[in-house]
């Protein structure tokens, strides 16, 4: 986390992480394809710019729209970024950011924005990262990547919370037989969550309510394990929950720990709505039950595991009061660190925000240029002056999956900034409303 003065960052990742992480010689959980959530998810690496000072450098796997870069410009956040996409024109698709950007090769033009001596600060470490950085000279520490993949696999979560005496009960299930017979008796006290150990928000988990869903599950399973694909699910018994939230720490490459925050987290049906600071209550409890103590002690244990960089651990408040401290632990950055780093930017301004996004569906081509020009005819784009606003914060998750004459999806991220934090519900209201009289659908 401590930086050394001067040195250019080079922001740069994948959100969909734990899809490169994954063996692909395991079987998966059955799900329905949706290439347009992909592609919206892949320019989601628009949103790092939030960790950009001035000096440093966002590649985003697309170039960000030069009518964004000019609004963030004019409300003080300026970086330097590329004007193509990092995908060489070889007609294979690769969805490793590292790697596209040694497919295109060290004479590239990318040789200016990878200076000598500057680091890359990822999302997530990734295949590809350590290899990139001995071709441009860079400097940067990263754990190696079968480390990597050890901690960010939900059976390291699992293993972890056990050592320390946490729950929820886990089983893991290591064929289909043993997730027929295990899953079953588990159902006769409850619905069985069944997640895949790497799956992700909105992907990789299941929930088994019946005897019929999970012979389904249980037969794709076992058609796979046919094609010598192995099995390793986790199943655990679905807890009545009251509110998710999350904590982010930094482990320095020398052990050092950094507590940064604690932020709530929407999520329905297992997807991540979004972000909102953690109320006075919530962290009161957690000082009471001892979580930023159980916190650091799961640093100790990573460290001692061969990790260091960001982390952000899931936990989850029960209805009954209960605590549940680890849900899983995710070894990168993740969607509530992006969520401080606004907060430390709207506190400049003693304003104060939230993370979210509106999904949305575009019948045609919607110039992002036209939606930020109505926002500001609205009186609704931040700006400092302005005291409050939305900050609209990704170009290319709105307009990636455009296409003349077709009703597309696409997805609009986004901070309602305000003096009060109940003055932002108000602002996405009218934000709604403009979107609907612009003829574009809200469909969350």
């Amino acid at each position: 986390m401590r930086r050394a003065g001067g040195v250019t960052k080079i922001h740069c990742g994948a959100f969909d992480a734990e899809t490169l992480w994954r063996d692909e010689t395991l079987a998966k959980l059955p799900s329905l394809p949706d290439p347009q959530a992909k592609a919206i998810v892949g320019a989601m690496d628009e949103l790092l710019f939030l960790f950009c000072e001035s000096s440093d450098v966002l590649l985003t796997r697309n170039p960000v729209a030069p009518a964004q870069l000019r609004y963030l410009s004019s409300i003080g956040l300026t970086f330097r970024t590329s004007d193509e996409p990092l995908e060489a024109n070889s007609g294979a698709r690769e969805e490793n950011p590292f790697q596209q950007m040694l497919n295109k090769g060290a004479v590239h033009k990318y040789k200016e924005l990878l200076p000598p001596g500057g680091f890359v600060e990822p999302f997530a470490v990734l295949d590809g990262l350590q290899e990139l950085s001995s071709l441009y000279r860079l400097g940067g520490r990263y754990p190696d990547m079968d480390t990597i993949r050890h901690v960010n696999s939900k059976l390291y979560s699992t293993e972890l919370r056990e050592s320390l005496g946490y729950g929820p009960p886990t089983r893991i299930v290591r064929n289909h037989m043993e997730l027929r017979r295990t899953a079953e008796a588990m159902l006769g006290a409850g619905p069985v969550l069944i997640k895949d150990t790497f799956g992700v928000s909105g992907k990789g988990n299941l929930l088994i309510q019946s005897l019929a869903t999970l012979e389904r599950i249980a037969g794709y399973v076992a058609a796979q394990e046919q094609k010598a694909k192995s099995a390793l699910f986790l199943l655990e018994p679905l807890l009545d929950k009251e509110i998710d939230f999350s904590c982010q720490f930094h482990i320095d490459a020398d052990g050092g720990y950094e507590l940064i925050s604690v932020q709530q987290v929407m999520n329905a049906e297992f997807a991540y709505q979004g972000t909102f600071s953690a109320s006075e209550e919530l962290i009161e409890k957690l000082e009471r039950e001892d979580y930023f103590k159980l916190m650091q002690k799961t640093a100790d244990l990573l460290y001692e595991s061969g990790y260091y960089g960001h982390v952000c651990v899931d936990s989850m408040l029960l209805a009954d009061g209960g605590l549940v401290p680890i849900v899983e632990i995710n070894a990168r950055k993740s969607m509530s660190l992006i969520k401080k780093r606004l907060d430390d930017y709207l506190a400049e301004f003693s304003l104060q925000g939230n993370l979210t996004y509106l999904s949305v569906i575009c019948n045609g081509i919607v110039e992002y240029a036209d939606l930020l020009a109505s926002m500001e005819r609205e009186g609704l784009l931040f700006r400092p002056d302005r005291g409050e606003g939305i900050l609209p914060l990704s170009a290319g998750t709105f307009t990636i999956n455009q296409a003349d004459g077709l009703k597309r999806k696409g997805r609009l991220y986004l901070s309602a900034a305000a003096g009060r934090i109940e003055r932002c519900s108000e602002l996405l209201a009218r934000m709604r409303i403009l979107l609907k009289t612009s003829g574009i659908a809200v469909t969350n």
